[in-house]
């Protein structure tokens, strides 16, 4: 006869690897399974493909050199996906204000309102947040405009095709994905 004690033992080894098997493997498959069928962009990264090439993912700002295209929020680790973070600057920081201040001076300079652009002034928490709201993405058109020739219109037409809705309708507020609207300005414009 087993004593009470080496039962117990023998239910906890086959519940972990119960668990383990359900837990690790049957559960995870299952779910990724389920997300490939249900939302297979997703599942895969939202990845942008042109000409058969990934070239990035919508989930991430990139780094962009180019000054004729939209800018994203500022990133204190260089866009870099590893490590990815925020610049940890206390509000009451001199430095936070310095940067802000630098970065406000380099907008009115090009001609942006920093205003209506205030999320251009300070990073985002993960440092790769693709997006800005529709005011900022409309104000840097006239910028956009001026430097390339293409009509205002036009520009102010695109970025209203690249308004994403509040989640559910009611959380959060409309906003424009900067990597996908670059993408199209970028195929519009054959850059």
């Amino acid at each position: 006869m087993k004593s009470k004690e080496t039962h117990q033992w023998e239910i906890t080894i086959r519940f972990l690897f119960i668990s383990i098997l359900f837990l690790g493997f049957l559960y995870p498959f299952a779910i990724t399974g389920i997300g490939s069928l249900l939302f297979p962009k997703q599942a895969k990264g939202s990845l942008i493909e042109s000409n058969g090439q990934m070239i990035g993912t919508e989930l991430f700002a990139r780094k962009e050199t180019s000054q004729s295209l939209f800018r994203y929020r500022p990133s204190a680790v260089s866009y870099s996906t590893l490590p990815s973070g925020a610049s940890n600057l206390s509000p009451s920081s001199l430095d936070l204000k310095a940067l802000a201040e630098e970065r406000k001076n380099e907008l009115t300079e090009i001609g942006i309102d920093p205003i209506q652009c205030q999320e251009l002034l300070y990073t985002s928490g993960s440092g790769l947040d693709p997006h800005i709201t529709i005011e900022c993405a409309l104000e840097q058109t006239k910028y956009l405009s001026k430097v390339t020739g293409v009509s205002l219109d036009s520009i102010k037409s695109l970025v209203w095709q690249h308004v994403e809705s509040p989640m559910f309708g009611f959380i959060g507020r409309g906003r424009v994905n900067v990597t996908n609207l670059n993408f199209a300005w970028k195929q519009m414009h054959h850059e």
